[in-house]
């Protein structure tokens, strides 16, 4: 195969993406927002599983090659997705203390606590809070968000070192 081939072949491939994301997106959107259970990101996993694609080095014998693949792609993300979320919330949960159904001083701390540390958060450089919460609450791994922005991993893990540094003050006042 000549190179001017493949490049032919690539834009093809692209264009057939394009059209397939034009035909299928109202299911697709349904198909994730049935596996997520009417959570709100259905569009947003639809959208990231054709970046990924479009990133990507596929080729597709046919199109139900292709929707498979997408269909798998969804699910995967779904799945990925809904347990960040589950986990984020866990840790919340275990954030809070365990306190009696009178111990309204203990939720004031609470949420006192949890309001500085969304502050410090939101406060945080804006690279620097971009890693952090994908990091932390879309359990993204390090080589993920370097790739997804275009940074080392390296830079990923100090810009998370210092995050945690400084919530750390925070938290320790």
């Amino acid at each position: 195969m000549k190179p001017q081939d493949f490049n032919e072949a690539d834009c093809l491939q692209q264009v057939c993406l394009e059209e397939m994301y034009r035909k299928y997106r109202v299911a697709f959107v349904h198909y994730a927002d049935k596996m997520m259970s009417g959570h709100f990101y259905a569009e947003d996993v639809v959208h990231d599983v054709f970046v990924r694609l479009f990133l990507g080095d596929y080729y597709f014998v046919s199109e139900q090659a292709a929707l498979g693949l997408i269909y798998k792609s969804i699910a995967n993300r779904c799945i990925d997705l809904l347990r960040s979320v589950q986990s984020f919330e866990s840790v919340c949960a275990m954030m809070k203390p365990k306190r009696s159904d009178t111990d309204i001083e203990s939720e004031l701390e609470y949420k006192e606590l949890y309001r500085i540390v969304e502050k410090q958060i939101a406060s945080l450089p804006p690279q620097c809070r971009k890693i952090f919460l994908l990091k932390y609450k879309r359990e993204q791994t390090n080589p993920e968000i370097g790739e997804l922005l275009g940074l080392s991993v390296r830079t990923v893990e100090n810009q998370v070192y210092i995050a945690r540094n400084i919530l750390r003050k925070c938290i320790d006042l």
